[in-house]
């Protein structure tokens, strides 16, 4: 596992054109931070920078090149060059798939988490209740998210939306891989725990995190490409 993973981390720094491949993913979501912090600050007069972290899950182009490298290696695990970026529609209607079968995924957790938040502004046990429906929330979403890598790459082999959404059959893709696939997940744990806490750095992190995630995604894809190709 350590070789797979050490391969998929370094496999965007194969392309010969990475570079301008990392920098146009990483560019394209620096500049909806941008607007984000932009628009907040028009609706509110306030600069609300935390928020603007988000902005990456609107970022459907690098979605969708995302999904093109998991799609890639899925189909060829030995491939060691990035796909183009190109058509742009393509990538984007990808991207805008990838975003909604995640949020069909976590939208229940994400409601949770939401609820618990606004509950923390009261006193008493309503205080008690929002921190355990954000804790809920979290291992929810934790739990719901193990199961999207497996879904994506059924639904690419069947082209059928039920065969991503259907917990019980990714379950038994997922066992036969099982060892390599929690292994993995749990790494792409801790390398957005360490993305997350390089972008909570004031200013720098704000500018590096497009990048540092949308790297982090595309190596994350090509790893767990390669282990879902040997499921079959």
């Amino acid at each position: 596992m350590l070789n797979r993973a050490t391969q998929a981390l370094v496999f965007p720094l194969g392309d010969r054109e990475c570079l301008t491949k990392i920098a146009i993913g990483g560019g394209i979501g620096l500049l909806l931070e941008t607007l984000f912090v932009a628009v907040s600050f028009l609706l509110t007069r306030e600069f609300s920078l935390g928020g603007s972290l988000l902005a990456q899950a609107a970022n459907f182009p690098a979605l969708g090149f995302v999904l093109a490298t998991f799609e890639g290696a899925l189909a060829h695990p030995q491939t060691d060059s990035l796909p183009p970026w190109k058509p742009w529609s393509n990538l984007c209607v990808k991207g805008l798939f990838l975003f909604a079968l995640t949020l069909a995924h976590e939208i229940v957790p994400a409601l949770f988490v939401i609820s618990g938040f606004g509950l923390l502004v009261k006193a008493g046990t309503r205080l008690v209740l929002g921190i355990v429906l954000i804790m809920v929330g979290m291992l929810a979403g934790i739990t719901a998210g193990f199961f999207l890598p497996m879904g994506v790459a059924r639904y690419l082999s069947e082209r059928r939306l039920e065969a991503a959404l259907h917990p019980a059959i990714v379950w038994l893709r997922i066992r036969k891989v099982l060892t390599e696939y929690v292994e993995a997940y749990l790494l792409s744990l801790g390398s957005l725990i360490i993305a997350g806490l390089i972008g909570a750095i004031p200013i720098l992190g704000l500018l590096l995190w497009p990048f540092v995630t949308f790297y982090l995604f595309v190596a994350g894809a090509r790893l767990f490409g390669g282990i879902c190709s040997s499921v079959g």
